[in-house]
């Protein structure tokens, strides 16, 4: 589930890259955005993190959080050993990026960082390190027909899995869709509320919401209304829009301005020049003075 990349080299771990993959992610395409961090970021440790459906729809918190404790051991040791000065963020310490893919990623952040609170420092080292969160093709909503594409994302492609998938998968997310609208398990909803509840990951790091107008399983619409929302609630947020590409695959549409984008957020550049905004920025309100709203997450 969790995977520690030390730093190529040995010096400043200036930027801690905490990436995590959604479900269905191929091993190939998880080596590419790794690779790509490592090149931009040789100094750094890279922690990779995996997920499932289960993990987002009906697996227990507790248990989910007892199976993150490696990466928790990983992250302090991270921190412990960050006491260089040489960074590369918008401030003079070494700091934490939150790579978050879809809703998987999503879910695993939130629960990865509560379960940092169970810290002897009640995560107060921890939270006050993370100095960016990049939500790439998420946050959606609970639409039965998004889900199951998404779900469809994770079956493997061979005869047997789509037979199976094609026989049981649909009927399953059904009644899955059914229970989440009765709020008997969890839903999208849920973590929406939870990426902007200051609870989870403090209220001073920026964000970066990269998405696509040709998402067919996070609608563009949703992760708008979504970085609308935490900017209206206080938080530093900014946005890359791709007019196309797929779900989770923007880096390959277009490379040089996916990661473009991911430096200049980090280092504090200019990412007017990238962004493709769907509704005019000024409309938004970036007053710190609205309530930030409380998950049950």
């Amino acid at each position: 589930m969790a995977s520690i990349f030390e730093p190529l080299r040995n010096t400043c771990a200036c930027l801690s890259g905490l990436v995590y993959l959604g479900w269905g992610c191929h091993p190939r395409r998880i080596n590419k955005y790794l690779a790509q961090y490592r090149q931009l970021y040789p100094s750094s440790a890279l922690l990779l993190i995996t997920t499932s459906i289960p993990d987002t729809a009906f697996r227990p918190f507790r248990w989910i959080r007892r199976r993150l404790n490696p990466a928790r051991r990983a992250i302090r040791h991270v921190l412990a050993s960050a006491t260089g000065d040489e960074p590369r963020g918008t401030d003079d310490k070494p700091g934490i990026l939150f790579h978050l893919f879809s809703h998987g990623g999503c879910n695993i952040g939130v629960q990865l960082s509560l379960a940092m609170r169970e810290e002897d420092d009640h995560g107060v080292a921890f939270l006050s390190s993370i100095r960016g969160i990049i939500l790439d093709c998420s946050p959606g909503d609970d639409t039965f027909e998004r889900s199951y594409r998404a779900a469809l994302l994770s079956v493997p492609q061979n005869t047997i899995a789509q037979f199976i998938s094609g026989t049981l998968l649909y009927p399953s997310l059904s009644i899955l869709n059914g229970l989440q609208h009765a709020g008997f398990i969890r839903a999208v909803r849920d973590l929406r509320l939870a990426l902007n509840d200051p609870n989870t990951f403090g209220t001073d790091a920026k964000r970066l919401y990269i998405y696509s107008k040709e998402d067919v399983m996070v609608g563009w619409e949703d992760v708008q209304s979504h970085f609308k929302e935490a900017r209206s609630q206080g938080y530093t947020a900014d946005q890359i829009v791709f007019e196309s590409g797929s779900h989770c695959t923007l880096m390959i549409e277009d490379a040089d301005r996916y990661w473009t984008a991911v430096q200049r957020f980090w280092e504090g550049g200019d990412l007017s020049v990238l962004s493709f905004n769907p509704a005019p920025s000024g409309a938004i309100s970036t007053s710190r003075n609205q309530p930030h709203s409380r998950s049950r997450l």
